[in-house]
């Protein structure tokens, strides 16, 4: 079959353009050419619902994902570590100078001095340009806000670089309350919110039941954010039936979203309902928000919690799992999880995953949770944070 020109699918309500742009990055990769490009928008707009529409749209594709992890953004190259970990095959075939930078940027050798990251960059861009003489490649990276300065240096050094390599990147980034992810020189997407027919549309086929004048009161509190669309008639069910003052939806183009959306406050109200020990295993989770099911664990078993409490999470749609990898259903309830959270528990967390990751090879993300659990300054931390940091940097 050829997947040339074939639609996106299913439609996404409201996103006929967007839909149709990134299918045509994917007829231009099919083509042998390449193309990047920027999707921008508030929490909760809908750019990793676009990135996996994107993703099941590929199936004739190489696709490579890879999610900004808050906890991270001070640890160099470790979004760029879990994008390409699992096609390190092709380094030995790299230009020597390539495969050194890579092999030092993500720790797989000891370098006499930082990775210089042209190289490292060119190395991706050769070691992506060899896996698309495969098949074509789709690189989809959602929350790029929380990539490493590092990782996001070399990244989209490779997408400025992007020529006749049959590789597509998309990178998702929050504008609002999140930190900058500047781009220049690539192509950007922004998400509106949706408009009223199409929001109505929306809420009206999850909430049909509800009584008009309680639809009418949540299409003006989601204004026209489509998580909250699908999030706010489930508070109602459950008795919270919060108002949150959104405003009309124009206050939401091109604008900063409001410090707590109503996703993230009906999510937050969600953990809130559930028992002490499940609360805290979701804490852990967001506190080190790295995958490692196995160590999130075994820090919340330190706190009272055990793999039960994993499993109501998980039951109750909060965390998930997927190909052995531990991660939650949507950013906002990390978000949720981990600023609701009183500052002493918040510690707690860190420092039980500080005393797991004892000993193990991860130096770096040990000694974060051991800065994140301190109370006061530890010069001995700050130390070995500082030495991690400078060797990712020039």
């Amino acid at each position: 079959m050829n997947l040339a020109g074939a639609p996106v699918r299913p439609a996404l309500p409201g996103r006929a353009a967007e839909t149709a742009d990134v299918q045509r990055l994917l007829d231009t990769a099919r083509a042998g050419r390449s193309a990047a490009l920027v999707v921008r928008g508030e929490a909760g707009i809908g750019k990793s619902t676009l990135l996996r529409h994107t993703a099941a749209a590929a199936p004739d594709m190489l696709v490579l994902t890879r999610t900004g992890v808050e906890t991270e953004t001070e640890l160099p190259f470790a979004a760029l570590h879990l994008l390409v970990k699992d096609n390190m095959a092709g380094v030995d075939e790299l230009p020597e100078a390539q495969a050194g930078a890579l092999r030092a940027a993500l720790g797989l050798a000891t370098p006499e001095r930082a990775p210089d990251r042209f190289l490292v960059g060119l190395a991706v861009l050769t070691l992506l340009g060899e896996l698309a003489a495969q098949r074509p490649v789709l690189c989809l990276l959602d929350d790029a806000h929380w990539f490493d300065r590092a990782s996001a240096e070399v990244l989209l050094f490779v997408a400025r670089r992007l020529d006749a390599e049959a590789v597509v990147m998309l990178f998702a980034a929050r504008t609002g309350h999140a930190p900058a992810f500047p781009a220049p020189g690539l192509a950007e997407l922004a998400l509106p919110r949706l408009d009223e027919p199409t929001a109505r549309h929306v809420l009206d086929s999850g909430a049909g039941d509800l009584p008009r004048h309680i639809r009418e009161q949540l299409l003006r509190e989601a204004a026209g954010n489509p998580l909250a669309l699908h999030e706010l008639p489930a508070a109602h069910r459950a008795g919270r039936a919060p108002v949150y003052p959104l405003g009309p939806p124009e206050a939401g183009r091109g604008g900063s979203a409001p410090t707590h959306s109503p996703v993230e406050r009906e999510f937050a109200a969600r953990i809130e309902a559930m028992p002490e020990r499940v609360r805290t295993v979701l804490l852990v989770a967001a506190a080190d928000n790295t995958c490692d099911t196995g160590v999130v664990l075994a820090a919340a078993q330190r706190l009272g919690s055990s793999v039960a409490d994993l499993e109501a999470a998980e039951r109750a749609r909060l965390l998930m799992f997927s190909e052995g990898c531990l991660g939650f259903q949507h950013p906002l309830i990390r978000t949720a999880a981990y600023g609701s959270a009183t500052v002493v528990r918040k510690q707690a967390a860190h420092r039980a995953l500080a005393d797991v990751l004892d000993g193990r090879p991860d130096v770096d993300r040990r000694n974060w949770h051991r800065a994140a659990a301190s109370i006061g300054p530890d010069e001995d931390v700050a130390g070995a944070l500082e030495e991690g940091a400078r060797a990712g940097t020039d």
